[in-house]
């Protein structure tokens, strides 16, 4: 038998039953492991039993670069360790936290417009647990993501959005009309998903011509849920006029600046020279911006009240008073809410 016919023969046992008899055991494989011997003990090498337990600043780190992770479970869950942890602290002070409170909104201002509506709330509830003079300090770095998820393609985003935002308007109103786009960039997105934005002239086109950019169009909702998110829309949009327009009132600024000359005697109008306890007190003087550059909505840093009502004047009122007008033929919630508008812009323009 030649040696390509025995090879054959080889290879074709590899793909034959074996016959077992009754009462016969079965063959063993020819790598088959001998598992039958018994030790007293088991050695691992490079083994060490000294290791240090993780700190609490360990902990906090890693659930925190959990955030950014993929999976909706591990962000869900790492959320919550870290609601855990901030609710833990006895005080609400920055000296208290792991990490610097900037590092945890960083990483958490992503998961405000998070598909899920469970990692939405638990984000806000983060932000919540954190001292309200941090969330001042960084304001704008959670601002951006509010822009984003006011104009958001889905509904539920927009209203969770409208949550962050009326908290930040009751816990931070100050500093939350007074960052860079906080006003102008705030109403624009507002009248402009609700479609009240006013015509603006936005320059002039190859022959002279003003250019004129119209407000989005506002399509009739039918649905409980559109009505329900516009209805909210108009009264968050109220909640910022009113925190935006509230001017101080006339006899407690008299007193403090009394009570302010009594302590800096003999020196006469202090309060004028001293530098602002607002966070980059001197933004709105551009010191480091190129001569040249353009401001947009979101770029306008306006700190006071009286500024805040001339942009209003000038860029949105006409179109938010249209859309009052046809909003409160509506009746309903809608109605009531553009009322609300209504009231605000009376009051404080």
């Amino acid at each position: 038998m030649g040696s390509s016919a025995k090879r054959k023969k080889e290879k074709a046992k590899d793909f034959q039953k074996a016959k077992l008899k009754v009462g016969k055991a079965k063959p063993k494989a020819s790598n088959a492991t001998d598992t039958s011997f018994r030790a007293k003990s088991i050695v691992l090498k490079q083994q060490s039993l000294s290791a240090n337990a993780p700190t609490s600043t360990d902990l906090f780190s890693h659930q925190l670069s959990l955030l950014s992770s993929k999976t909706d479970s591990q962000r869900r869950d790492a959320l919550a360790s870290i609601i855990n942890i901030l609710a833990s602290y006895k005080t609400v002070d920055a000296s208290y936290l792991s990490r610097p409170a900037i590092d945890i909104i960083t990483k958490a201002r992503p998961l405000l417009i998070d598909a899920s509506k469970a990692i939405r709330s638990s984000t806000l509830e983060v932000l919540k647990l954190l001292p309200i003079k941090e969330v001042e300090r960084n304001i704008q770095a959670i601002q951006i993501y509010v822009h984003i998820g006011l104009t958001h393609m889905a509904a539920d985003i927009r209203m969770s959005t409208l949550d962050v935002l009326d908290w930040l308007l009751k816990a931070a109103g100050d500093a939350t009309v007074s960052c860079s786009g906080g006003w102008s960039g705030t109403i624009k997105r507002l009248s402009g998903v609700l479609g009240w934005q006013s015509e603006v002239t936005t320059g002039r086109g190859n022959v002279g011509v003003p250019v004129t950019q119209k407000g989005w169009t506002n399509v009739p909702r039918t649905k409980l849920e559109d009505t329900k998110l516009r209805a909210r829309q108009i009264s968050s949009l109220a909640n910022l006029l009113e925190t935006g327009l509230q001017s101080p009132d006339p006899e407690t600024l008299t007193t403090l600046r009394q009570r302010q000359a009594a302590l800096a005697f003999p020196l006469w109008n202090m309060h004028a020279q001293l530098m602002g306890n607002t966070p980059n007190p001197f933004v709105h003087l551009d010191l480091f911006a190129e001569a040249e550059a353009t401001k947009d909505d979101d770029s306008v840093v306006i700190v006071d009240w009286l500024g805040r009502q001339n942009v209003l004047r000038s860029t949105h009122a006409s179109g938010i008073i249209k859309g009052i007008s046809d909003a409160k033929k509506e009746g309903g919630e809608i109605g009531r809410a553009a009322r609300s508008v209504e009231r605000v812009i009376k009051d404080h323009t």
